[in-house]
């Protein structure tokens, strides 16, 4: 594997990178059906007495914790998950609202899930990483001088 993508705020000093010109949106998937469905968007507050399903990513990185502030301790968490696909099956199911990134499920209209981005917004940044002292084969070269060139 010659190339990575770090989503957030990954610990990236071991690595060479480029920052992508994009960024995700954090916020809160759930079902059509819910309350918080009706909101434009989420706040700390609003995290309350739900049950949450976080990544251990999340978690781990403390990645929400500024925006969380005081209310970090009265969350309800009662799953974390490394796939986000595990993560909307659970929400499917009912068990819970999941704190992810936006474009990662299938919210279409034909979808019974709604994702609504946390206010004030959270974003995490998108890195194209490398090993440093990297030997690139041709192909990987051509492509890392294109990516420099776009971005």
């Amino acid at each position: 594997m010659d190339f990575g993508v770090i989503i957030g705020s990954a610990s990236i000093q071991k690595y060479d990178y480029l920052r992508l010109p994009a960024t995700d949106t954090w916020g809160l998937l759930m079902r059509k059906d819910s309350p918080l469905a009706a909101l434009d968007s989420i706040g700390p507050k609003n995290l309350r007495d739900i049950p949450l399903l976080c990544s251990r990513q999340a978690l781990a990185g403390n990645e929400l914790s500024g925006w969380l502030r005081d209310d970090s301790e009265k969350l309800n968490i009662v799953a974390t998950y490394n796939l986000i696909y595990n993560a909307v099956l659970m929400v499917e199911e009912g068990i819970g609202y999941a704190l992810c990134l936006d474009k990662q499920m299938n919210t279409t209209s034909s979808s019974g899930l709604c994702f609504k981005p946390l206010e004030p917004r959270v974003e995490a940044h998108l890195n194209i990483v490398w090993k440093k002292y990297q030997v690139f084969s041709k192909a990987a070269e051509k492509f890392l001088e294109k990516m420099r060139q776009e971005i």
